[in-house]
């Protein structure tokens, strides 16, 4: 469903005119804020950390870390693309801190019995597993919020030509994993034709 022309400009008015209100004072107002970019923040971070309980916490701390900061905020890029900003170092400095001991916590999360998902769920989860957390960032950035090369590189801090190849890398390398799933599926690898 494409956006009716204007709505996402008048939809961006309303957004700096609330942030307008938050840097003169208006703190209630940020609620408004929140409301608008949670749901969008969760789904970013639960893509990336994989578990609901420190999604919450980080969705909770980077609302936190913008409300902070939002006097650093300027309007030559879009207060999405700016909180997406705020979130994905945040989320970047999480996995930092974490290091092997997420790496233990997905591997029991591995071996738990999965439950009512489809097979379309799970192969959309094993190959976001397949993924390094900075590939996930640059798909959920392009893929799921299609932002432009540019408006990414202002998020990451990476050239906007560094991400357009990483995103082409990252394209190939998940419809291998595709057909890699599918060939085993159906027998093909390791010259398996079904006939011993």
């Amino acid at each position: 469903m494409q956006p009716i022309p204007g709505e996402a400009e008048e939809k961006k008015a309303q957004i700096e005119a609330v942030i307008e209100r938050v840097q003169s004072g208006d703190k209630d107002a940020y609620g408004l804020i929140i409301r608008q970019f949670e749901r969008q923040m969760y789904t970013y971070c639960y893509y990336i950390l994989k578990n609901h309980a420190e999604t919450e916490d980080a969705v909770q701390e980077i609302f936190i870390r913008a409300y902070l900061n939002l006097h650093k905020y300027s309007r030559q890029v879009s207060f999405s693309a700016w909180l997406y900003k705020v979130a994905y170092h945040h989320l970047i400095n999480m996995k930092k801190k974490q290091g092997r001991w997420v790496q233990l916590v997905d591997k029991c999360m591995e071996e738990q019995p999965v439950q009512q998902i489809t097979p379309h769920d799970t192969m959309i989860q094993e190959l976001l597993t397949y993924l390094t957390a900075e590939e996930r960032h640059i798909l959920l950035l392009k893929s799921v919020e299609q932002y432009s090369f540019e408006e990414m590189g202002e998020v990451m801090g990476v050239k906007p030509a560094t991400l357009r190849k990483k995103y082409e890398r990252l394209r190939r390398k998940l419809m291998d994993r595709v057909l890699e799933k599918g060939e085993i599926a159906h027998g093909k690898i390791a010259g398996s034709s079904g006939v011993r």
